[in-house]
């Protein structure tokens, strides 16, 4: 009978302990496996926190130094950013962090500012409108932001940027800086620029609200529209490169425009169900016009119709303050995260030294320098507070905590 290899050479001296099998050691780890993720699915703070009353964000001693709109805003302005460490960064990442905060304007929130005042928004509001009609404050608006997108900048701030003092250099031609500064100078509230046209006819001039906001006039188009001789369009080109006037196109009647931020009721076409289905069935009105295609994108021989958005895509700027759109998403992420971190709590609020330790955690390398360039605690919560996110409050046994208002 043929023996075995095994049975010839005998037992052998070293023995290699068995692997468990995959099976069993899934059986093994998966009750602590469901214990750990039920355990990170339960919600934090199971219990309601009392509620004594509505607390501002600043110390009584920092609002006792805050009297003005204007100080307000130079308070809030060097709140933003904490000081930049100077070991623990690498060369290439501390010349990402400086360039930029740089790149951010010196622009705040009107929210933010009511926010840190605790006055009524009625007042000031008042001295808001004071302040930009003399010329001290200029009023700044992002289309379709809400209150995010509405900033106020110092004329001295908007001076030294386009004389290239901020961002060391000229920004636009010495022409063009004076064309345009006569401009602001000479309308305080207004939101719209019209350079000449294109037919070489003199520009006209139209109204602004006195509160700075854009009314509509009989013609359709907007009152805060100012159309003026002096800025030529070579200046027109440079304040637009260099960011200080963006173009204003309407988002509805337009190809290839963007209306996914855009409200329903603003959304309508030529096209649309709410707009055809008031005319009469077998008409021309009801399939969207003679030149429905063309509005909805689509090509053919037709004469595109001179609607009014249309003429206002025609040499139509808005005032613009470079970066602004920087400072909007650095400001949307730290709301969205201060929104997103409230909402892993059972009734959507927290202690706030809990939110700022989570905000500030792993210093360096954590989620504060990685994605928001160092920016500060306070102002993330001012920004908060004052968009209508977020309110606090006094619990009574950990100190002021944050509630979530679903804004």
């Amino acid at each position: 009978m043929p023996q075995s290899l095994r049975s010839i050479l005998g037992k052998p001296r070293i023995t290699k302990p068995r692997r468990p099998a995959a099976t069993t050691t899934a059986a093994q780890q998966s009750p602590s496996k469901r214990a750990k993720t039920k355990k990170q699915d339960e919600p934090l703070y199971p219990d309601k926190f009392a509620d004594l009353g509505i607390l501002p964000i600043l110390s009584e001693h920092e609002q006792l130094t805050l009297r003005d709109v204007v100080q307000a805003m130079r308070y809030i302005r060097s709140h933003i950013f904490t000081a930049a460490p100077s070991t623990g960064l690498s060369s290439t990442r501390m010349a990402e962090v400086l360039n930029y905060r740089a790149s951010v304007p010196r622009i705040v929130t009107v929210g933010h500012i009511n926010a840190v005042l605790r006055d009524a928004p009625s007042r000031v509001e008042r001295e808001v409108v004071e302040l930009v009609n003399r010329g001290m404050l200029r009023r700044v608006r992002v289309e379709r932001r809400g209150g995010l997108g509405e900033a106020l900048i110092e004329m001295d701030d908007l001076r030294d940027m386009l004389g290239g003092k901020e961002g060391g250099g000229n920004v636009v031609s010495e022409s063009a800086r004076r064309a345009f500064l006569r401009f602001l100078e000479k309308n305080p509230t207004a939101q719209m620029v019209l350079g000449e046209g294109d037919d070489g006819s003199r520009p006209s001039r139209s109204r602004t609200g006195a509160d700075g906001s854009d009314a509509v006039g009989d013609d359709g188009e907007e009152e805060g529209e100012e159309r003026i001789a002096g800025l030529q369009h070579n200046h027109i080109d440079e304040l637009v490169r260099a960011g200080f006037l963006t173009s204003s196109t309407s988002t509805t009647g337009t190809p290839g425009s963007n209306t996914l931020q855009v409200r329903p009721e603003d959304r309508t076409t030529l096209t649309s169900i709410q707009h055809v289905s008031r005319f009469a069935s077998g008409t021309v009105s009801a399939v969207g016009g003679q030149n429905a295609i063309h509005l909805s994108g689509g090509g053919g021989g037709g004469a595109p119709a001179q609607t009014s958005a249309r003429r206002f895509d025609r040499g139509g700027f808005r005032v613009a303050v470079p970066g602004h759109g920087r400072y909007l998403k650095l400001a949307d992420g730290a709301v969205d995260w201060v929104r997103e971190a409230l909402g892993r709590t059972k009734w959507g609020e927290g202690p706030e030294a809990w939110l700022r330790e989570r905000f500030e955690g792993n210093g360096l390398y954590g989620m504060r320098w990685k994605d928001f360039w160092g920016v500060e605690w306070e102002w993330v919560l001012g920004q908060a507070v004052g968009l209508g996110v977020v309110e606090v409050f006094d619990t009574g046994s950990v100190g002021r905590g944050v509630r979530a208002l679903g804004g």
